[in-house]
């Protein structure tokens, strides 16, 4: 994993669809909330620093917690860590309930990281240009011998015994995410799960996919970063919210051929960057951008 693997092009690009957000409402995060703001041409270029800013810290952790679960063996960690335990932080350290409040993220990180709190910026700097009064909420996933995890993870390698990685613990995980969604829209007096969007990274993408089966089939949106579509998730309803999985063609966690399943079972708008491992870019948080504005101005 490369923290500063952002490519110049990549950067440059970023530069211009910042400054097709110049005559846009953006949102500010003060004091744990989200306010509107109108975006100047100056802003404009702070907002530029804030997104790369956001990405090379997401980055950062990222490599940190991938060089953790490279060094984990098959028969290790991974598989003594029982994704039971406590219920997921319900919105942690998220804005004060209020009740001008639009529309939500939901945000799940993925394995290993710190917490979830840790990806409040990066969320915060999606939603900036949506125009409305967006909570951000970003639970923990349990802990278990020291690392964070929703469930075991889907692997290419077999265990020791030849079973399939089968993403245990995958159902318990669902329950808590639908109890955090449902807390979220009473807590901030939201009256539609259409007005929610949730999404996460890697383990976290996974999630956010699996509770789009069925449980969480009425929600305004899935952001999938990095992500996959767990074992359990094969048939959906007829009612499928809007996805976007974001891909890395050359992500060494989720190879490609899992990402666009995932997009066909789901019915979700695949973009797979060539180039991008297990990372984020900047091109990422402008392309999440524009869909979560098209999923939260479509809605009543």
């Amino acid at each position: 994993m490369r923290a500063r693997s952002i490519s110049r092009a990549c950067l440059d690009g970023a530069r211009a669809s910042a400054r097709e957000y110049t005559s846009m409402m953006m949102m500010i995060s003060r004091a744990r909330f989200v306010t509107v703001a109108t975006v100047s041409a100056t802003s404009a270029v702070s907002d530029v620093a804030r997104v790369e800013r956001a990405v090379r810290r997401v980055n950062r952790r990222v490599s940190r917690a991938v060089e953790s679960f490279s060094v984990e063996s098959d028969d290790g960690a991974r598989d003594r860590a029982e994704v039971g335990g406590r219920d997921a932080r319900r919105g942690t350290r998220d804005a004060e309930a209020r009740g001008d409040v639009e529309r939500a993220l939901v945000w799940f990180h993925g394995y290993g990281d710190v917490d979830g709190e840790s990806w409040r910026e990066f969320c915060e700097v999606v939603v900036a240009a949506s125009g409305k009064t967006c909570a951000v909420v970003c639970p923990d996933a349990p802990l278990a011998n020291g690392t964070r995890a929703w469930f075991k993870p889907r692997l290419r390698t077999r265990r020791p015994d030849a079973r399939d990685w089968t993403c245990d613990g995958i159902e318990e995980s669902v329950e808590r995410v639908v109890r955090v969604v449902d807390d979220a829209c009473e807590r901030y007096g939201i009256d539609d799960r259409a007005k929610v969007v949730v999404g996460g990274f890697s383990q976290g993408a996974c999630l956010a996919l699996a509770c789009a089966k069925s449980e969480l089939s009425d929600v305004g949106g899935v952001l999938a970063v990095r992500g996959y579509l767990p074992d359990r998730s094969r048939e959906f309803r007829d009612l499928r919210p809007n996805t976007l999985i974001l891909a890395g063609g050359s992500d060494p966690m989720v190879p490609r051929e899992w990402s666009f399943e995932a997009g066909r079972l789901t019915g979700g708008d695949v973009v797979m960057r060539e180039r991008l491992g297990h990372e984020l870019c900047v091109e990422d948080v402008y392309r999440a951008r524009r869909w979560i504005t098209e999923r939260f101005s479509g809605v009543r």
